[in-house]
């Protein structure tokens, strides 16, 4: 980065500054998946293997976030957090979103996949999320201007001892290595301030947050410790989807800030369900029934994610790790999710159902989400 950060001052604002990056993370599963949902059975093969590959490690980065967070003596919440003078920040996503945490992001949407979709996730991805500076892009108090810049701030606060004495780090509520995944890299267990630094270096280096010089290394070997169990050597998000982007793969001697001059990458948009994004309009249909039923299941998802972050057990004998309940989840989410994106939108011809991600707390507003779409099943 050109410029220092907005230092994260105290133990308490780094706390929340983690809360917000487990969130972080979050925020880009579902706009990922979207697109990844919306390709059609045996399409664009490989732009779907690269999404799918890129969701696995997100997952990651929250698990992550969340060891660290758990290592300093908190636990992941999905509940509102105060950071740096700001009050009421919510870590949950609601979309599209305009992220209150990084002015540069732009705003994320939930889109089939297409060409304005990719252009969304290289902008998310990018060092400067697509500015040409960081001068470029507007700053604000309390937010930082790019990814890296926030990621950095953090480091910056777990190296600081005023800020996390040795004795604070306890390994508490890990995420264990022995839980994999199915993605590119390892999940470390936070035992000490190196342990720390070194997930939020693995969080960076992967995807969000890569640093700017790093469009001047090769392309292909930004992760070079990252590899699948067949051996296949995963480089970053950005270089990933900058060749979904570009229909190309990258050369083994390009940059991975050049344009991928490699293989071609076929992508077809034409094989996509054209699923429209509408936010919650109040409406009793069974189009919005349906929509409901999703809302609840990802609702309930992410619930469960946090628990299992927080140290608490599934209902599965044996308890399952969060990723691994992320994971079963998942699945389920994505059958009601090609559902709708196949059910045409009456509202909307030419279009289909598009799920929207919304989470829904805990309390009054879940339980009367609970009684809609019980009531609704029970008229069908």
């Amino acid at each position: 980065m050109n410029e220092h950060p907005m230092k994260i001052p105290t133990l308490a604002d780094l706390k929340a500054g983690l809360q917000l990056a487990v969130g972080l993370e979050l925020s880009t599963i579902p706009a990922y998946l979207t697109g990844l949902y919306s390709i059609r059975e045996g399409r664009n093969t490989d732009a779907a293997q690269t999404i799918r590959s890129v969701v696995m490690e997100e997952m990651l980065h929250m698990t992550l976030a969340a060891n660290v967070l758990n290592a300093i003596g908190e636990v992941p919440s999905p509940d509102p957090v105060d950071f740096l003078g700001r009050r009421h920040l919510s870590p949950i996503p609601v979309y599209p979103l305009d992220s209150p945490l990084i002015t540069g992001i732009g705003t994320l949407e939930l889109l089939p996949f297409s060409p304005p979709a990719v252009d969304n996730y290289v902008e998310i991805e990018h060092p400067l999320h697509g500015a040409a500076t960081i001068q470029a892009i507007p700053s604000e108090e309390g937010s930082y201007r790019t990814i890296g810049e926030f990621y950095h701030a953090i480091d910056n606060a777990l190296r600081d001892p005023k800020i996390c004495p040795d004795t604070l780090f306890k390994p508490v509520n890990q995420v264990p290595v022995t839980e994999y995944y199915g993605g590119a890299g390892d999940v470390v267990q936070v035992c000490d301030r190196k342990t720390a630094r070194q997930a939020v270096r693995k969080i960076v280096d992967q995807g969000e947050g890569l640093p700017e010089e790093d469009l001047h290394k090769p392309a292909k070997t930004v992760t070079d410790a990252d590899r699948l169990s067949s051996g296949w050597k995963m480089y970053s998000h950005y270089a990933r989807f900058r060749e979904i982007q570009a229909g190309r793969k990258f050369r083994p001697d390009q940059t991975a800030g050049e344009t991928p001059a490699g293989a071609m990458l076929l992508v077809d948009y034409s094989q996509v369900e054209p699923a429209e994004f509408q936010p919650r309009n109040g409406d009793g249909g069974p189009e919005a029934a349906a929509l409901d039923e999703f809302d609840l299941a990802y609702s309930q998802l992410v619930d469960a994610v946090y628990a299992a972050f927080g140290g608490g057990s599934t209902q599965s004998e044996p308890p399952l790790s969060g990723l691994q309940v992320a994971v079963h989840a998942m699945y389920g989410l994505k059958n009601k999710a090609v559902a709708l994106m196949r059910t045409p939108n009456p509202e909307r011809p030419g279009h289909t159902l598009c799920p929207r991600f919304g989470y829904v707390a805990l309390g009054g507003d879940r339980d009367k989400l609970i009684r809609h779409v019980e009531e609704r099943s029970g008229s069908r």
